[in-house]
């Protein structure tokens, strides 16, 4: 029995892994679901299959280094090579015993791959022996600058290199160690209590949470920060799971949007900031339409609305958007998603510098028509959960280009208005979020009006 109780969430973790890599899946999207039909395993060992599966997956790059170090001139499998940092994660990251560290995660390698378990039990055993500073020092020992930072906190080069240009643009050039540490954090669960949702007992989302001596976030007016598992605190129907950058992206175009006017989502799912912008424009008699081309994303954005929003959700592509008929616009564009990588550990390794170009032409197809589709007067709010400048200012700076009748609106100026923690440099019109300095995820905001 306890030997099950062992190795049962090391299985889960690699299975998980797994997955994530051979489907292109996000493990934040199936970790839940694995662990609702594991529904047997303790509370303990939930935990174990989350830190197993996301910890190795941030630290990927790093392990592989040490992998390297270790078997020189030797191929190995992806799979192998994943167990392999998976056992490397408990021995350096975790409290686990070593020989438990190495006798399981060679158990696993006996289940796919029987013939290179002596292999694994040779490679882990000297990593054990030669410890993590110095299989660090040899790994870097040909590294310099990027490289060298890259292999530090395990994050490809190249993303090193493009989060570095975006920092510099921002005159933050020297808290680059800072945010790729940051990125390897684990991060808070955030709360967001949407307005004028009310719950049982007739108490409002931020009055439940208040109740309950839930910590305020220091980023968004509306935000709070779960400590421990969040799920009983989702049974009051105005408390949603959402990162606080993302809730100030929402409010940002609350605050500048005609609220009894018509509303577009374009790229909605999975359908947070909806909920929050359908909230908040209900009451004032506005409307919302959402649109995602994707049948499973536009189901979910149908169940974050709620069975009461009079919200339309469509399962559509955002070009298709009607022409002058909105007064507010979200684009929450599709993006290399390198601002959320404490979240989806698995981003920074997915995200290839050739795939950038096809991304960056397609926000600039849905920019192009979020300015199509609004109404004189009417704003559109361009967001990104990427840092990265081909992303971010300068598609805002086309669009202004080929846009004469647009104009860029100062979305620093307004975020510090409804949170002066923020501290935005009111120089700049646009908005970067940053993970080390907000504690949010790195989101990118700036807001268009038309003449």
């Amino acid at each position: 029995m306890r030997e099950q109780h062992l190795t049962n969430p090391r299985q889960l973790a690699l299975d998980l892994m797994n997955r994530v890599e051979e489907t292109d899946s996000y493990i934040n999207l199936l970790l839940p679901k694995l662990l609702a039909r594991e529904d047997h395993i303790t509370d303990a060992d939930r935990g174990l299959v989350q830190e197993l599966s996301y910890g190795t997956l941030r630290w990927k790059g790093q392990y592989e280094a040490f992998i390297d170090v270790l078997t020189p001139g030797k191929t190995l499998s992806k799979p192998l090579r994943l167990c392999l940092g998976l056992g490397m994660h408990q021995l350096f990251r975790m409290r686990i015993p070593p020989h438990a560290a190495i006798h399981e995660s060679v158990e696993l390698v006996k289940k796919f791959e029987p013939k290179a378990a002596g292999l694994a039990n040779a490679v882990l055993r000297n990593a054990e022996r030669a410890g993590f500073d110095s299989l660090l020092k040899q790994s870097l020992a040909t590294k310099a600058g990027l490289d060298e930072l890259a292999i530090r906190y395990s994050h490809p080069s190249w993303v090193v290199g493009a989060l570095k240009s975006a920092l510099e643009l921002d005159g933050k050039g020297a808290e680059l160690e800072g945010l790729l540490e940051s990125n390897n954090e684990t991060p808070l669960v955030h709360l967001a209590a949407l307005p004028g949702v009310i719950g049982p007992n007739e108490t409002s989302a931020a009055d439940y949470l208040e109740s309950l001596n839930l910590e305020r976030g220091l980023a968004s007016p509306i935000g709070f920060i779960a400590r421990g598992n969040p799920e009983p605190l989702l049974e009051h129907p105005g408390v949603k799971v959402q990162d606080q950058g993302s809730q100030l992206v929402a409010l940002a175009l609350l605050a500048v949007g005609n609220k009894d006017g018509q509303w577009l989502d374009m790229c909605s799912g999975p359908g947070g900031k909806a909920a929050l912008i359908d909230a908040d424009i209900s009451y004032f008699g506005g409307s919302l339409d959402c649109f995602e081309p994707i049948p499973r994303r536009a189901e979910m954005v149908r169940q974050a609305l709620g069975p009461n929003s009079k919200a339309k959700v469509f399962v559509e592509y955002g070009q298709n958007a009607k022409l002058n008929h909105y007064d507010a616009v979200l684009l929450d564009a599709p993006c290399s998603g390198l601002g959320s990588v404490r979240r989806k550990p698995e981003s920074r390794w997915r995200k290839k510098p050739e795939q950038l170009p096809e991304l960056i032409r397609l926000q600039q197809e849905l920019l192009e028509a979020a300015i199509n589709s609004l109404k004189s007067g009417g704003v559109v709010l361009y967001s990104t959960c990427s840092p990265l400048i081909p992303e971010t200012n300068s598609q805002i700076k086309k669009a202004l280009e080929k846009h004469p009748q647009m104009s860029l609106e100062n979305s620093n100026q307004l975020l510090n208005s409804l949170n002066p923690n923020l501290q935005l440099g009111e120089k700049r019109k646009t908005t970067q979020l940053w993970t080390q300095t907000h504690g949010t995820d790195a989101m990118f905001i700036a807001i268009l009006r038309k003449a």
